[in-house]
This record gives structure tokens, sequence and C-alpha cells, in this order.
């Protein structure tokens, strides 16, 4: 047992005290407490050092001001050391077994130094009714650096609570140092770094790991594997809910274990059960970076947090199936957000109400056991630069952009979406101020959907396979590339509008709906028979997109084109007519339709017609002109003499000079000349013929000859040229009104 005088020699010269014959070095703790009371002037400015030594009776220093260093190195205590609102210059426990150490409210102007160091125990405290801890250092200020160097601390259910702590330098719990429970820094201030470079923190109940809600960080966090490979580990959950760290939160090859069910009890009540990771509202003024081989046996939940840039390099996995792997719900990145090529992910990434201020690189990317059928969630999202999913492969589940800005292009070449049966990418109500590129090997088996989506730039699906292709009222300002690599199971294109469409007319599929969709030209093939195979290849039928066709043809100096399809869209609308019974007025429509199509080709051929008026002209003209017509026919005069067109007079009646001059005497009876001197309108068989097909002129020829109706030959004659009458009156109507169409304004 040492002595008091042996003490105060080895504190005045400042030399360690330890044993020199193999023998124990036993202190007593009430001794030390003397010594420690006693004028500081005595004591050298190196402080005291025990080396080797057993405490004895424990080491009280409860409210004590001890001015110089304090060093006990390999030491031994017997009880708890009891350091509560103790104020020490320097404490320093170096390789000692100790049963606990309380310090709540403890003060240390230098370091407080327990590297390599046992600490065991779970004792209680006023400062926590709900748990104990094996190190209490709530409301502690420790001037220096807190150092646990190849430290264990080994607590029931936490090794380590200080609360509200405040560190002046940084705090390093470094390669071999262990954890056995959980470490609770809930409102630490730091104003260095974070070090956990080899640290295992384990809780036996998976529970809360390392708790550094609302802390303050003043240089960064580090969970990175020693020099000599050996990878922190942290089986439970991390919580940074609310913290800030000044500097970067760096992980590389670490591992962090799933964690149990969150308690919902006491302060710890609210975050999801699957975060391995739990930092809602984390801000961190440099870079988020994981790299090495980093695996996540749950998700990482940076929700609601500011960020600089998040990288994810090659080599991580996270593992959070049916779950969200990582979620940056209502987060705000000032650059980008990366996920390497190669980055394997089992959950989902969910970024609704993001605002990724640089670009959302996820090329060459892995995705699989989505949440909710859902693999990446952006919903209401803003990213101001690109949208990198190049090569992304996903499996079971989709991608939504819904109601999200895009501040240039979305790339999705040589992407692989597989949700068969479901949407594989959702672009609906977003906004892109690119294109949206969906070409050069882009395939999806399941549904691209962007409904009532504005896309500044183009839609470029040259190269791609899709399942469905849904853009409703969607806009393309840059025009649509649609030389898809195969067709598509179905194209819905209704209300979509852009400017140039660039397709292969035949590899659309017949389950196509295109009405409404309004486009300003082609790029590619100009042919009007093509355009209307493609056309005619849709069902079901629907005029309106013939008459958009037709309308590009006109307006780029095709208007034979454009009428062909119109003419094309008259016939279609009257086969896509249900089968079943015609009633007869069905049927007359029907036969209207006929006539109107192969007379005039529906208004747009009246040329045709005017050759049916010429031949149904050159029939009459021959009717007339043979010797049998002109027999019946017959001319009166205003006395009621009858003529014949040889002018033979079939009824002669003695006239003398009437009163009103409508009648004279014929110079020669009974045979006045062809005319009845001048009587009647000599008769002419080419403007009697002209006088009966066209009705819409007189030339006084049908209206004096009319045929006898008392003979066979008169009465077929009347009926004939009556006939002629009818379809000439029916043929010039058509030829006027088609004319009429035709001059209207397009």
């Amino acid at each position: 047992m040492i002595d008091e005088a042996t003490l105060r020699r080895a504190a005045a010269t400042g030399e360690a005290l330890r044993s020199l014959d193999g023998d124990d070095l036993v202190v007593s703790g009430g001794l030390l407490r003397e010594l420690f009371r006693r004028d500081p002037q005595d004591v050298d400015p190196r402080g005291l050092t025990l080396e080797g030594a057993r405490v004895e009776g424990g080491l009280d220093l409860r409210g004590m001001q001890v001015p110089f260093p304090l060093r006990f190195v390999d030491c031994a205590f017997d009880r708890p050391l009891d350091l509560d609102g103790a104020e020490l210059h320097a404490l320093v426990l170096d390789g000692c077994d100790i049963p606990g150490v309380v310090a709540n409210g403890l003060r240390v102007r230098r370091d407080l130094d327990l590297s390599r160091s046992r600490i065991r125990g779970a004792l209680w405290t006023s400062a926590s009714t709900s748990c104990s801890a094996a190190v209490w250092l709530c409301e502690s200020e420790i001037g220096g650096r807190l150092l646990c160097v190849d430290t264990v601390i080994d607590g029931a259910v936490r090794a380590v609570q200080a609360d509200r702590m405040r560190v002046g330098g940084t705090i390093r719990l470094l390669h071999g140092f262990e954890a056995r429970g959980g470490i609770r820094l809930l409102g630490a201030d730091v104003a260095g770094s974070l070090d956990l470079t080899g640290a295992r923190l384990t809780r036996p109940d998976r529970g809360l790991a390392l708790d550094l809600g609302d802390a303050t960080i003043g240089g960064s966090v580090f969970v990175i594997a020693d020099q000599t490979g050996r990878r922190p580990l942290i089986r439970g959950r991390l919580d940074l809910g609310n913290a800030r760290i000044a500097g970067q939160l760096l992980i590389r090859d670490a591992d962090f274990e799933p964690a149990g069910p969150a308690a919902g009890s006491g302060y710890d009540s609210r975050r999801h059960v699957a975060a391995v990771v739990s930092a809602p509202g984390l801000v961190v003024n440099g870079d988020v970076s994981i790299e090495g081989e980093c695996r996540f046996g749950g998700g990482v939940d940076l929700s609601m947090g500011t960020y600089s840039t998040i990288r994810i390099h090659e080599g991580t996995v996270l593992a959070a199936p049916g779950e969200r792997a990582l979620d940056l719900t209502n987060a705000e990145l000032r650059s980008s957000l990366v996920l390497a090529e190669g980055v394997a992910v089992e959950g989902a990434l969910r970024l609704a109400g993001a605002h990724v201020r640089g670009d959302l690189v996820l090329k060459g990317t892995r995705w699989s056991g989505p949440e909710a059928g859902t693999l990446v969630a952006a919903q209401g999202s803003t990213v101001d630069g690109n949208v990198d999913l190049r090569g992304v492969e996903t499996h079971g589940g989709r991608i939504i952009f819904r109601s999200a800005t895009i501040g240039t292009a979305l790339d999705a070449h040589r992407a692989r979406l597989r949700n068969p049966g479901g949407e594989a990418l959702s672009l609906r109500q977003a906004v892109v101020r690119g294109s949206v590129l969906l070409a050069g090997g882009f395939a999806a088996d399941g549904s691209v959907l962007l409904n009532r989506a504005v896309i500044e730039g183009r839609l470029d699906c040259a190269g791609g396979t899709f399942g469905d292709l849904g853009a409703v009222s969607a806009t393309a300002r840059g025009g649509m590339d649609l030389h898809w690599a195969a067709p598509p199971e179905s194209v819905d294109l209704t209300g979509a509008v852009t400017t140039v469409l660039a397709d292969d007319p035949a590899t659309w599929p017949r389950r196509s709906a295109i009405a409404g969709f309004v486009y300003d030209r082609f790029d590619g093939s100009w042919d009007w028979r093509t355009r209307r195979d493609w056309l005619r290849g849709m069902e079901p039928f629907d005029a309106g997109p013939y008459e958009q066709a037709a309308r590009v043809f006109r307006q780029h100096g095709r208007p034979v084109e454009a009428e062909r399809l119109l003419m094309e869209q008259r016939r279609r609308a009257r086969q896509a007519r249900p089968p079943g019974a015609r009633p007869p007025a069905r049927v007359l429509r029907d036969l209207r339709d006929v006539l109107y199509g192969v007379t005039v080709g529906y208004g747009y051929r009246p040329g045709r017609t005017l050759w049916l008026l010429g031949a149904l002209l050159a029939l009459v003209g021959a009717l007339v002109a043979t010797p049998a017509a002109q027999a019946t026919l017959r001319a009166t005069d205003p006395r009621g003499n009858v003529y014949a067109v040889d002018g033979r007079l079939v009824t002669v009646d003695e006239t003398g000079q009437a009163a009103d001059a409508t009648a004279t005497r014929a110079r020669a009876a009974p045979r006045p000349g062809p005319c009845g001197d001048g009587q009647v309108r000599c008769f002419d068989p080419v403007f009697y013929t002209i006088d009966t097909v066209v009705p819409l002129i007189s030339l006084g020829q049908r209206a004096v000859w009319y045929p006898e109706t008392r003979t066979t030959a008169g009465r077929v004659t009347s009926a004939l040229l009556n006939v002629a009458s009818v379809l000439g009156w029916l043929l010039s109507t058509v030829v006027v009104l088609s004319f009429a169409r035709l001059a209207r304004p397009a």
C-alpha cells in the first residue's frame, strides 16, 4: 500500500509512480482525494502519473478542482470512478480496468483519454431514469479531445450516455474501439471531427447503436476502415436526426447490420424501423461520400436534410428489400446525387419533393426489391441538371418522376426496365427543359407513361423497345422521333402536341390511338400511300388523324395527297360502321355515299362529274339527232298551231293578224318553213341537248320543243329526256357544290 509521503513525493517531482520489484502497487482512493485537495503549488506541472497500480476504495472526485494532469496507466479500479461536477486539467485512463465512470457535469480543460481501457458496468444516475450506462458524461465539457483508441466499453444496454456534451477538439473512437451497447451523444457539440475509424458499435437488442440526434459537429464524421483493414461495424441504428456537420460525412468499407424495431417510448419513437442510418433533417455542409465495399443491411434515411453532394461509389450494397433503401424525401442537395456504376440497391430510392441543384446520376446501377411496386420515387422533385438513367437495370418495380421538373435532359440510353404488367417508367405531368432520350437500346418491359408531360426538347425513342407507350396530352416542342426498334404493344398519343413527327409508319402497332395528335410536319416518308396505310392500320377507326395528316400535306404544298387522304377517310368511315342488319335509311345513306365517292370523290374530284356530264350530253345528243326522236318533237305557236322539226304543220288554223300582234298569218299555207315562218324557235339538236342536260342555263329549246305522247316512240323519248334532265340537274349541282367546297379556306 502506497503511503501519503510516497504519493506527495511523486506528485512533487512529476515522475511516474510504478512498481519496481514486481509487487502490487496499491493506492487508496481516499488518499488520492486528500492529495488532490492540498495546495496545487506542491505538485509538479506534469501532474501525477500512476502506472500498474490498483486503486482501492474508489476514486471520488465529485466537485473537486484538480489543476494538474492526472494519468492512470494500466491501473485497475475496484469501484466506479465518480467524477460528477469535477474540474480537471487533464485526465488519462490508459489501459485501465474500470467498473464504470460517472462524470456528469465534468469539466476537463485539456484531453479526456480513455484509450486501451476496458470499462464495464450498468450504472444509474439522475441524468436518466429509463436506462443505465457504463460511462456517463452528460453536460460535460472537454476542452481538448475525447480519445478512445482501442477502448472497450461494455454496458448492459447503453455503453455511453453523453447528452449535451461539449468537446473542444475531436472525438476519436478508433481502431480496436468497441462499444457493447449504445452510445448516446444527443445534442452534443463537437468543435472538431468525430472519427470512428475501425470502430465497432453493437447493441444487443439492435436498437440505437449511436445516437447523434441534434448534435453539432464542427469538423467531419469518418466511419472508415483503419490501416490494418479492420472494418467499422454498426450493429443497430445510427441516428443523425437534425444533426449538423460542418465538414463531410465519409463512410468507407463499413458494415451496417440490420436494426431491430424502434422503441416506442422515451425519446426514441420516431424513425422508420428498417433504417440502419436514420438522419432526417441532417445538415452536411460538405459531401456525403459512401466509398469502398460498404454494406447496408437496411435503409439510409436522409430525408428533409441539406447536403452538398451525395456520392455512393462502386462496391456499395444497399439492402432493404421491400423498404426504402435511400430516402431523400424533401431533401435539398446543393450539387449532385451520384450513384456510381455497379451499385446494387435492394429497395427504393425516394426523392419525393427533393431539390437537386446539380445532376441526378444513376448510370449503370441495378435495382430490385421495390417498396409498394416502386424502385425510384421522385414525385414532385426538382433536378436542375440532367437525370442520367443510362444503363440502369430494374427488376419488378417502376421509376416515377410524376410532376417532377428536370432542368435539362433525361437520358435513358441502354436502360433495361423490367416490370411486366405494370409501369416501368412514369413521367406523367413532368416538365423537362431539355429532351427525353428513350433511345439507343432502351428497353421497357412494362408501360412508359408521359401523360400531360411537357418536354421542351425532343422525345427520342429511336432504337428503343417498349411495352405500352402512353403520352396522352403530352407536349414535345422539339419533335418526336418514334423509330423504335420493334412495334410496341400499344401507343396512345391522344391529344399530344409536337412539331416534327419522325417515324416509320410500318412499325406502328394496330393498337394505336392518335385522336387529337397534332404535329406540324413529317421527318421521313411523305408518300401519301404510306401514310394512308399507316392510318388504315389503326384500330378502331378515328376520323381525326386523317384530317390532321391531310392538314400537314396541304400546309406543305401537297393538296392532292391531302385530298386523297380525306377521300380515304370517308371510305373508312363508311366501312367502319357497326355490322348487323341495316335499316332502309342506312342503306340509302350508304348508296348515296358510294355514289358520292364514285362520282366526285367525296367532293374532292369534281372533274369526274364533268366527264359524266359530257357522257350524258353525248348520249342525249345522239338521241335527239336520230330521225325517230326528232319525229316525235312538236312545237306550238301562240295560236295553237303545232309544228314538227321538219316544218310540217300538223294542225293548220287559218290565221289572221291578231290585234296584239302575237300571231301573224302564214305566208305560205298549208306548208310553212321549218320554223313555221318565224312563229316558233327553230330546232337545234346541239342547243336542245345542252338545254336538256344542263338546267342551270336556258337556251329556249327544251321549253319550245317537246315530245308528243300519243305514240309509243313519243312516250319513250319524253321519258328519256326527263331522266336526262334529272341526272343533269343532279350532276350539275354536285359540280357546283364541289367547287364551292374547294373554294373555302382550309
